[in-house]
């Protein structure tokens, strides 16, 4: 028991974090010059290292232009190095639960239900499912499904954010009516 417990402790997977500024910096250009918009990019170190691109088009994403754009990249990659170690490069659509990268993102998505993962409790919680309420600068308010509540943080503590996508769910009347305001102080 104890010998298979170390081994799958040795087999947990390290965390999948935002790529860097500076990387990011490295490989947007890449993605905006083959005519396709930059949505943002994870990675995850260890031994089976990820590099996951996301990008987006106006007509959608197809599997050409994921293999144009990994092509692209790869050969940026190669030369420049950013990442020590073997990591594998993945670049996919964002999907119907597209990641958010920047506060501009929740901006696109307001009225929408999404699902935030945040570095530090805010009112006793880190992972909320809400929908955006409103997003004024750099801070983001959700109002969380089934309460009566509004969160507001910035987005400096956002961990992870994506949309949630509800299979035949209809489009509501959101308001804010009397709802409870908590913020970050």
């Amino acid at each position: 028991m104890g010998l298979f417990y170390f081994a799958y402790i040795l087999r947990e997977k390290a965390a999948v974090q935002k790529i860097p500024e500076s990387i990011e910096a490295l490989l947007q250009p890449v993605v905006e010059a083959a005519d396709c918009e930059w949505v943002g990019g994870e990675f995850r170190g260890g031994p089976d290292g990820l590099l996951r691109v996301y990008i987006d088009t106006p007509v959608g994403v197809t599997l050409d232009d994921c293999s144009r754009i990994s092509d692209a990249l790869s050969g940026v990659l190669d030369v420049e190095d950013p990442f020590p170690g073997f990591y594998r490069l993945e670049v996919s659509s964002p999907g119907v639960e597209r990641p958010m990268f920047r506060a501009s993102d929740f901006a696109r998505v307001v009225g929408q239900k999404i699902r935030v993962r945040l570095h530090r409790p805010l009112a006793q919680r880190r992972r909320f499912d809400g929908i955006v309420a409103a997003v004024e600068g750099e801070q983001i308010s959700v109002t969380i499904d089934g309460a009566a509540d509004v969160f507001t943080f910035p987005y400096a503590e956002v961990e992870r954010a994506h949309l949630v996508f509800e299979f035949g769910a209809p489009k509501s009347d959101r308001t804010q009516g009397d709802r409870k305001t908590r913020r970050y102080e």
